[in-house]
């Protein structure tokens, strides 16, 4: 189905362009590609060369519990790679038929085209060209409203619906804003944001609407977040949280592991670990001072993919904040002790896109919330102490 629709899209989204081969690694390295019937079934019969065939045959198979918009997939190779990848990078079929024979999640992807209520489109942060654009970013994101045309599949309908007095679109911007106002330091601005959220969710859970409103236009405030300097203590608590959690999702996803396991190698244990995090810290620090401003759009941009925190699934909005703090703190534990020992700003883009692809490919939304609350991180106190890294 081909749509040419207005859209709300990031501000970068106009120019945004795929990297194709000169990609240091592929968004779509070491996931399944999920690919609907349609495009399966004409996938097998589509004419091309014997050894782009050989390619196509091992590299489709059906998905484990098969439904049309996800009936079949692309299984990487044993070195994570897509079998369809050239040496050079690119991809065979591409290169061979046109961009147009791809499924259709290979030409859409890393866009996000979401078509409900409200028409958007954004790019997601697995993708390194996403991250190498926002790196050096100043300001802060903007959403401007842009003409586009898709060649869509057929998408099954939303399951989950919240109230959202009419105004979800609005309400998540609101929240965003939380996240982008730079009176505060970003840790201050993520506590802004789950106290905007907790309003929030009580106002549309008592169908408050005209509180809601009073919420977005600022007549009612929020309370000021913390921004006391972190002490010893937070720190600590704050870092021993961090590596129960990695070490715990290590376990779901080998995106993230070589970087975890040098993270969690450099730093050890004890009070030596939290000293070698603090000259980290500062070393990160020093190699990008803006490194608040990078994070701010990595998040914001997260937000806006994913329409935090109404996602099509019945969790509990606060279990979704929660969620939003595993991955700021993944991203902080990750960079930070992965550029201990790497001084190229390249190989930080490359750590945050392998953390994206674990966020945006696997079920982390799902688990990273309960998973936070397992380790007795989900009241304000110890979120202060996790978010203060």
């Amino acid at each position: 189905m081909i749509e040419h629709q207005e859209y709300l899209v990031p501000d970068y989204y106009p120019d945004f362009a795929c990297k194709m081969g000169a990609c240091r690694r592929a968004c779509c390295e070491g996931w399944p590609i999920s690919i609907t019937m349609t495009d399966y079934f004409r996938l097998l019969s589509v004419e091309c060369s014997p050894e782009l065939r050989r390619r196509l045959d091992g590299g489709m198979h059906l998905a484990p519990h098969p439904v049309p918009e996800a009936y079949a997939q692309i299984s990487p190779r044993y070195d994570g790679k897509c079998p369809l990848h050239l040496p050079d990078g690119r991809c065979a079929l591409h290169a061979e038929l046109g961009g147009d024979v791809l499924a259709a999640v290979c030409q859409l992807y890393p866009r996000g085209v979401r078509n409900g209520e409200n028409r958007e489109c954004s790019c997601a942060n697995s993708c390194e060209a996403v991250l190498e654009m926002l790196l050096h970013r100043a300001e802060p994101l903007r959403f401007i409203r842009m003409r586009l045309q898709f060649r869509l599949p057929d998408a099954p309908p939303r399951r989950h619906f919240f109230h959202t007095a009419g105004r979800e679109q609005e309400i998540r911007l609101w929240f965003i804003a939380q996240l982008q106002n730079r009176t505060y330091p970003l840790p201050a601005r993520m506590q802004l944001l789950g106290r905007a959220l907790q309003a929030m969710d009580g106002a549309l859970a008592a169908k408050d609407d005209a509180r809601a409103v009073r919420l977005l236009s600022g007549e009612e405030s929020l309370p000021v977040p913390e921004t006391a300097e972190a002490g010893y203590a937070q720190l600590q608590a704050g870092l021993d949280i961090a590596e129960r959690m990695l070490e715990i999702i290590d376990e779901h996803s080998t995106s993230v592991h070589d970087y975890g396991a040098a993270a969690l190698a450099y730093f050890g244990r004890g009070e030596e670990a939290f000293a070698r995090y603090e000259a980290a810290a500062a070393r990160f620090a020093d190699m990008l001072p803006d490194w608040e401003c990078w994070f701010e759009h990595m998040l914001v941009n997260h937000m806006y993919f994913v329409q935090f925190p109404f996602q099509d699934r019945p969790v509990p909005l606060k279990t979704e904040y929660l969620s939003l703090c595993a991955v700021y703190v993944l991203l902080r534990f990750l960079c930070v002790g992965w550029m201990a020992e790497h001084t190229r700003e390249s190989e930080a883009v490359d750590v945050a896109a392998a953390a994206f692809r674990l966020v945006d490919h696997t079920s982390f939304d799902l688990y990273a919330g309960p998973l936070l609350e397992q380790l007795g991180c989900s009241g304000w106190e110890q979120l202060q102490e996790l978010l203060c890294l």
